[in-house]
């Protein structure tokens, strides 16, 4: 990790560390990677306050592809219809299909074969890489390339910024860090009125620099 990014990445971790979401289901120690790609694959499009309420009961009854598979497509569809995008039972069917013929029903720890499971895709293959098997990675949404894009001075659709959060991702804390981007996207830099005068960033951050020379 550059030495030039302990700037965001030390003081985000800390305040993660105090208020970042650690409640949510997904996030406790003892899920499988099976069980972290279910939370992810719910999560797309999704908020993770309507996926909690889904989540648990779904990786009980399911905990496994062989679980899913053997199950009718219908009771998987009536499981997951409260967070819409019915579709993503198909997504999930299928995927541990794919799991079960490709992998012997395991996750595979390189982002690049999940990446080809159906209805996973690069951001979540690289969402599970991290938080199953604490790849040194980033996975860039919108409000992580928001974040990054505010705080060091890039264009939002820069391509650099997924670069960059490969490169500061810290390599013995990788979920965290993704976990407090998220959250600290959600909760401080939002989309709209963001938090600049409490952000535990504001001192470093380009955004909030440019912010105050033209109110001078």
């Amino acid at each position: 990790m550059p030495s030039s990014s302990r700037p965001f990445t030390d003081p985000l971790l800390r305040w993660y560390e105090r208020h970042g979401r650690h409640g949510l289901p997904w996030r406790a120690t003892e899920r499988s990677p099976y069980e972290l790609l279910i939370a992810e694959v719910l999560l797309q499009r999704t908020t993770a306050a309507a996926v909690s309420g889904a989540y648990v009961p779904f990786v009980t009854r399911y905990p496994t592809p062989e679980a899913v598979v053997a199950a009718p497509s219908d009771e998987i569809e009536d499981r997951i219809a409260p967070l819409g995008l019915s579709k993503r039972a198909g997504f999930i069917e299928r995927c541990s299909g794919q799991l079960l013929a490709r992998h012997s029903g395991k996750i595979p720890r390189c982002r690049y074969e999940l990446a080809e499971l159906h209805g996973v895709g690069a951001y979540t293959a690289r969402s599970v890489a991290v938080h199953a098997f604490g790849e040194d990675v980033s996975a860039v949404d919108t409000n992580v390339r928001r974040l990054i894009s505010r705080f060091f001075g890039l264009e939002c659709d820069s391509d650099a910024i997924a670069v960059l959060a490969d490169e500061i991702a810290p390599s013995d804390r990788s979920s965290d860090f993704l976990y407090a981007m998220l959250d600290f996207a959600a909760d401080v830099c939002t989309s709209r009125n963001p938090e600049c005068g409490d952000c535990p960033l504001g001192d470093d951050c380009v955004s909030t620099g440019l912010a105050s020379d033209n109110a001078d």
